[in-house]
């Protein structure tokens, strides 16, 4: 997940494994609660929240309640996005979408360890 201010400079960007998810819509789902996580840390500003998974975007910005097996995830998604206040989830296609599939691939390929990493303020080399 890759945060940038309105000019599209780097503010953060978070690395990090999902295990024992079984499909690609519970990893962008999963990336979406992480992702709600990060306006607490710039209060007051509106944040806009982009993926390419453009049936994770519907499924949460849905008012009904889903029974899905991904229901909880879902839900939990969006009681997250109503608490956030100034944020809005849209649809970003796959091809603006680089760091952040940049940032997956490398988790996926490396040998590090499963913790999660994170960058503020100054992005790591693989994102540059």
């Amino acid at each position: 997940m890759v945060a940038r201010d309105h000019n599209e400079g780097f503010l953060g960007c978070k690395m990090g494994r999902f295990r024992w998810v079984s499909t690609p819509l519970d990893v962008e789902l999963l990336a979406l609660r992480e992702g709600l996580s990060f306006p607490a840390k710039w209060p007051g500003l509106r944040i806009c929240l982009e993926s390419d998974a453009q049936g994770m975007i519907n499924s949460v910005l849905n008012r009904g309640v889903d029974l899905s097996p991904l229901g909880c995830l879902i839900e939990d998604c969006k009681v997250l996005l109503r608490a956030a206040g100034l944020v809005c989830v849209q649809h970003a296609f796959r091809e603006v979408n680089g760091v952040a599939d940049g940032l997956a691939h490398y988790a996926l390929s490396s040998h590090a360890p499963d913790a999660e990493i994170e960058w503020w303020d100054c992005p790591p080399y693989l994102v540059l």
